[in-house]
């Protein structure tokens, strides 16, 4: 329905997550809630706004191509956007760059506590200005790299740019580690992940192999993006076991951002948005 808005649409997606980390940790914080209290709040926001979604957004019904019954199906078959050598470049693209990412963003606390010797009460009011900061260049990111996508249509490119600088950002901070540097490497940090995420995204709409699986595949993309930030913080704590300290988890995050991006020229020709 926006094929030539689907970077900015992408942009979006992108940013309400952000934004969404930083209104959860913000009550947290803010309001000093334990763990049992702290999950029974962000239950209530999913429910809440999981509610609103279903009751107010629009739900135009379906094609009658798309109507009819379909028969049933091997796992072979549901499975088979994964033979398709572009799409299988794309979905391990993103699982590494959020990888990359996780270990840059998922162990702070810990960095700020044990790396940089901040007292627990300081951790805690910089993660928040950290993650802020984050937030605040994850969004003008999005925003402008998904406009810029839209315009010039350079998906493969920006997106791989966008990974590189995730990856600047987590070596910078393995070289210089200290706090003031750690701020620089958040904003740097949001650029390129709000940039991937918005401009990937968009890359992903071009590459779905099955237009009548376009849902599913969605799917599958935005599993291979939350499944590296599932696996990135159990990484991250071996690294920092591994080694007493957090340089390897900059390094490793550094270097998994950029290789995961430059995955990125392995898929083919750009195409078309998918349409039945």
């Amino acid at each position: 329905q926006l094929s030539d808005q689907r970077g900015a649409a992408s942009a979006v997606v992108a940013s309400s997550q952000a934004v969404g980390i930083v209104v959860g940790v913000g009550v947290i914080v803010l309001l000093s809630l334990g763990v049992v209290t702290g999950y029974l709040v962000l239950a209530g926001f999913l429910l809440v706004g999981g509610m609103a979604a279903a009751f107010l957004l629009p739900d135009p019904p379906a094609p009658r191509a798309s109507a009819v019954a379909r028969t049933r199906r091997s796992l072979g078959e549901r499975l088979a956007a994964f033979s398709d050598r572009d799409f299988a470049w794309l979905l391990g693209g993103r699982l590494v760059v959020n990888i990359g990412n996780a270990l840059g963003t998922g162990l702070l606390l810990f960095f700020l506590l044990y790396g940089l010797h901040r007292d627990a009460a300081g951790a805690e009011d910089d993660l928040l200005l950290l993650i802020v900061v984050y937030t605040v260049f994850v969004v003008a990111a999005s925003i402008f790299a998904g406009a810029i996508s839209d315009r010039s249509g350079h998906h493969v490119a920006l997106t791989v740019a966008a990974a590189i600088v995730q990856g600047v950002a987590a070596l910078l901070i393995a070289a210089l580690p200290a706090f003031e540097t750690t701020l620089a490497a958040a904003a740097l940090l949001g650029i390129g992940y709000g940039a991937y995420m918005s401009v990937g995204l968009a890359l992903a709409t071009d590459l779905l192999p099955f237009p009548d699986d376009s849902a599913r595949d969605l799917g599958i993309v935005n599993v291979s993006a939350a499944l590296g930030q599932l696996l990135g913080p159990v990484l991250g704590a071996g690294l920092v076991a591994l080694v007493g300290g957090f340089w390897l988890l900059f390094v490793v995050g550094g270097a998994l951002s950029i290789v995961g991006g430059l995955m990125t020229f392995a898929i083919g020709k750009r195409r078309g948005p998918s349409t039945p």
